[in-house]
């Protein structure tokens, strides 16, 4: 591991490597997309709910097992495990490219997840072992370049695929890279270990985490399918169907999630204290970059993946662009992260990477809500080109940064479990901020579509069967049946009701997106910035002069008077907009118990109330019992 800032030969091939592998492995999750329509007209019998398999199943396994590899990788080596996960993605694709039915597209897109979980933490955990110094904030920008364009590129390639070849393609693209990739791997990569003697399989952690992960992300992504709470509509897996009881099946998968997840935690903690080596060593909180830097990507990845999606539907559905074009209207974006994430390892480097991460999530906020005040029915296009770039390079300053300042403040041993834990979190919010701006999407959808219906003298029958498309959330198409012979004045009215409803739903999911990455931005300021090695010099007494708050105190603060302010904004909102009653009542009861008469940020503020007393008592018996012990010392 070098640590000069001159790179050699082999570090730059291995940085390389890193780089194909999580291209492919980024490019997986938004590259078939585009292709979805092709794939069911070469499948007869598949539904519209089987091709949601496709992209979901493996989102699925990938975010079920990256904190399980990224320990084995710790174990057994971060090479050999990542050299396995690319033959395994590899022939995942391959059985993808040449399925003759969806059970084989399936079990492909299932062994293509699981051999992602394999290689994603080995990119990171290689690469943390690899660099040091200034070259690893170079190496991280690198990668988080690559990984940022990548999300981008996917939905092009799959629309190029899918007009001008065909959708198989969109597979097989990965076995000439996946090749390559293979080839320089065992050439320049050094493996790496922490071979623990203490250790031994974790089976009840590996267990328990696998199946709370995947109960998390099932219902995050099937959510807004199934219901959040109540069931929307039935689930059928072979014989099991689903609902047999008045709460949905996503609703279940959160609650036996959370129980899971609590059971890993204080396995893995009893785990710890009885000396054995734990599947995730909790011990890792108290590095408190670590430990503020997971609960800031928790935060912003809510809203700085979710807003791409939402932009692509506005984009096909809303402003009617073909799949190509969409995903072209959003190269900026791609482009700007490939050219910041390498400056950001410099400017990193110069300010510190705390300064750069803070930075790049307030351009993000300053982005989204400039989408949010130009988005329009009729905004022409080119409007959005400087935005969505301004968005790409403040996504491009923070994401590799964030991640490097996680990754550096914990020993290189456990460098896989680390980076396995990162990705782990942002996958889980991904999936979240996916699902929660997905549901304020569909709430505007019903509720302004609703008030724009209301106001128009279309016929009874088209108006009923529109009106149900908008309670849907436009499910299953954007146009409602209607009746032959329609007059072209009436097609026009229905069209504007549409369009505007989706209009205004992205609109406010990226208002809401905004909201999740400002909190973010404040959250940054929680970690601390790197200390700088200076010669050790004569201490030399001096005065203590008291504060009255600390940063930490003062960020903790503004976040809590932001989201109070957030919750009675919506409280107020809520008792203004009978569709938005209405909507809430329906489909999400508890939320609606919530802001009805404001009882959310009474709440909100009971809370806060109830914890800053028991932080002052607290800190007031540890002053005490300070207090006792300087003379026992003494």
């Amino acid at each position: 591991m070098s640590t000069s800032s001159k790179l050699e030969a082999k570090q730059l091939l291995t940085l390389l490597v890193c780089c194909l592998s999580i291209s492919i492995i980024v490019i997986d999750f938004t590259i078939v997309n585009n292709a979805l329509p092709s794939i069911q007209k070469t499948f007869a019998g598949v539904s519209v709910k089987d091709l949601e398999w496709i992209t979901s199943l493996y989102g699925l396994l990938f975010g079920s097992f990256l904190l399980t590899w990224g320990k084995l990788g710790d174990q057994f080596g971060r090479k050999r495990i990542f050299l396995a996960g690319i033959v395994l993605f590899v022939f995942g694709s391959v059985i993808d490219g040449i399925s003759a039915n969806l059970t084989q597209l399936l079990i492909g897109r299932t062994i293509q997840g699981f051999a992602a979980a394999m290689a994603s933490p080995s990119t990171l955990s290689i690469l943390s072992t690899t660099f040091t110094g200034k070259a690893r904030s170079m190496a991280f920008g690198t990668w988080g370049a690559v990984a940022g364009a990548a999300g981008v590129i996917g939905p092009l390639l799959g629309g190029f695929f899918a007009t001008y070849a065909t959708w198989r393609w969109s597979f097989l693209i990965n076995v000439p890279i996946g090749a390559i990739t293979l080839v320089v791997a065992v050439l320049v990569i050094r493996e790496s270990r922490f071979k623990d003697p203490k250790y031994t399989t974790d089976y009840p952690g590996v267990i328990l985490v696998t199946l709370g992960l995947s109960s998390l992300l099932f219902g995050f992504i099937e959510a807004q399918t199934y219901g959040w709470l109540t069931p929307n509509q039935s689930f059928t897996l072979g014989s099991f169907s689903w609902p047999f009881t008045s709460i949905s099946l996503p609703a279940v998968c959160f609650i036996a999630g959370a129980i899971l997840m609590a059971g890993f935690t204080l396995t893995e903690i009893r785990r710890s204290r009885v000396g054995k080596v734990p599947l995730f060593d909790f011990g890792l909180m108290k590095y408190k970059a670590f430990r503020y830097g997971l609960f800031t990507v928790a935060i912003v990845a809510v809203g700085e993946f979710a807003a791409i999606f939402i932009y692509t539907i506005y984009f096909q559905i809303g402003r009617g662009l073909p799949a190509i074009d969409s995903a072209i209207s959003l190269i900026p974006f791609g482009i700007a992260i490939f050219v910041f994430s390498p400056i950001a390892g410099r400017l990193s480097n110069k300010y510190g990477p705390k300064r750069i991460v803070t930075a790049g999530m307030t351009m993000e906020t300053i982005a989204l809500f400039t989408l949010f005040v130009i988005t329009g029915d009729s905004t022409p296009l080119y409007y959005f080109t400087p935005v969505f770039a301004f968005f790409g390079a403040g996504f491009g300053l923070s994401l590799p940064q964030l991640t490097n300042t996680v990754l550096a403040s914990v020993p290189f041993q456990k460098a896989g479990v680390a980076a396995a834990a990162n990705n782990t979190i942002r996958q889980i919010s991904a999936a979240f901020g996916v699902a929660v701006l997905g549901a304020v999407m569909v709430s505007q959808i019903s509720t302004v579509g609703q008030a724009d219906l209301a106001v128009t003298n279309l016929p009874l029958a088209i108006k009923a069967s529109l009106s149900s498309l908008l309670n849907s959330g436009l499910t299953g198409g954007t146009a409602p049946a209607l009746p032959p012979g329609v007059s072209p004045v009436t097609m026009v009215a229905v069209h504007g009701i549409i369009t505007d409803a989706i209009t205004q739903g992205a609109r406010w999911a990226a208002f809401t997106a905004g909201i999740f990455v400002a909190l973010g931005a404040l959250s940054s300021l929680l970690i601390p910035s790197p200390r700088p090695v200076t010669k050790q010099e004569d201490k030399v007494p001096t005065i203590a002069i008291p504060r009255s708050f600390s940063a930490t105190q003062i960020t903790i603060v503004g976040q809590f008077l932001f989201t109070i302010i957030l919750l009675s904004g919506l409280s107020a909102e809520y008792s203004a907009n009978q569709f938005m009653r209405d909507w809430l009542s329906h489909n999400a009861w508890p939320i609606r118990f919530l802001l009805d008469n404001y009882i959310a940020p009474v709440l909100g503020i009971a809370i806060g109330l109830t914890g800053l007393v028991a932080w002052t008592f607290q800190k007031r018996r540890n002053g005490a019992k300070k207090a006792i012990e300087e003379p026992v010392a003494s």
